[in-house]
């Protein structure tokens, strides 16, 4: 089968700004315009979510599937009924749909888990139990991920791959660092797996000559977010924080920070270390899940152990005594994406699962 007679309808949660909701718009974007894939996106979310106008500025196709069960079951079946492959990102949409494939199966489906998040609760095993028979093709962005998954659901019959996710890098501009202070970044969502809020007691430890030359910038919202404001209101009044709420231009997020900050308990291959990577930005991040594949520590950035902020507060303090590193290390993690993440290459695989 050639790329111009595959076809493929991605399944999303919503298009609110997240970084597997990134990658699915810039995934669709390389299969239509470089692969000549027929893809479109299909989201459970709402029309005024934040990243649908970045979709039809590249004239991506959107599906929202909206309004009553029936109609929404109705809008997907048609959807169906058009592309050959259905890949859902996410477990939520195939939760919903289970019923529809009780009547009709898709004729391809592929189902990838982006973050290692076990899914065993709530009923969860129950519905991957029944999903099983559906899924064509599973994969995942990390080892970890898929370990977690088959320890928990056992899908040992089934085909599985890890396929690391990829950053466009045409549409990047690499990032120079000469601010005054050093401009530290989180990016994602403020819920507690993320765990913000070791960034902010390491900020605490510091001496506060060295608190007065960081910056730190979150981007991104959710229920931590008053946990985090609580905590800088009593301990760091006077330190150079922001929150910048939900930003989808990217070169407003990795464009303006010298180093990335991720504090996670777990984490799949993330975007947002690869975006930064790509802008020329170091990272310093906990060592789970898929960062150690992407950060290797001392040469391109900095590990630690979870929950460590003794640590981290020490590699702040690297950063600010030893500025060149910024530059320097941050164009050996641009290097990196170039040469191993490249979402032309991520792209490729998928079209081989699809066919």
């Amino acid at each position: 089968m050639t790329s111009s007679s595959l076809s493929v309808a991605h399944l999303v949660s919503s298009l609110e700004v997240g970084g597997a909701e990134r990658f699915v718009i810039d995934l669709c974007y390389v299969q239509k315009v470089i692969l000549g894939i027929d893809a479109c996106i299909v989201s459970f979310g709402k029309e005024t979510d934040k990243l649908v106008p970045i979709c039809n500025k590249l004239d991506i196709k959107v599906f929202i599937v909206n309004g009553s069960r029936f109609k929404k079951l109705l809008t997907f079946n048609n959807v169906m009924s058009s592309y050959s492959n259905i890949h859902s990102h996410s477990p939520y949409p195939l939760k919903f749909l289970l019923p529809l494939f009780f009547f009709k199966k898709p004729q391809h489906l592929v189902y990838t888990r982006h973050g290692a998040h076990p899914f065993d609760h709530e009923g969860w095993p129950k519905i991957h139990r029944m999903l099983k028979r559906y899924v064509d093709e599973m994969t995942f962005v990390s080892q970890e991920g898929a370990d977690i998954f088959q320890k928990h659901h056992g899908w040992v019959e089934k085909s599985i791959s890890v396929i690391d996710n990829g950053v466009n890098l045409l549409s990047i501009k690499q990032t120079k660092h000469n601010a005054d202070n050093v401009r530290l970044g989180s990016v994602g969502r403020m819920v507690e797996l993320k765990h913000q809020i070791c960034l902010l007691r390491a900020i605490k430890r510091l001496p506060e000559q060295y608190q007065h030359k960081i910056e730190i910038n979150f981007f991104g919202d959710g229920p931590s977010k008053e946990v985090l404001t609580c905590f800088i209101e009593e301990n760091l009044a006077d330190a150079n924080i922001y929150f910048h709420g939900m930003v989808s231009n990217r070169d407003d997020i990795y464009g303006v920070i010298d180093a990335l900050v991720v504090t996670s308990e777990t984490e799949g291959l993330s975007l947002a270390i690869m975006e930064a990577m790509a802008y020329g930005c170091l990272t310093i991040a906990s060592n789970v899940g898929g960062n150690s594949k992407l950060v290797e520590h001392d040469v391109n950035g900095y590990l630690f152990d979870y929950d460590d902020d003794e640590v981290l507060s020490e590699l702040l303090i690297k950063l600010v005594d030893e500025r060149h590193l910024l530059n320097e290390m941050g164009a050996k993690a641009h290097y990196k994406i170039k040469e191993n993440f490249s979402l032309e290459s991520c792209a490729n695989k998928y079209s081989k699962l699809y066919s």
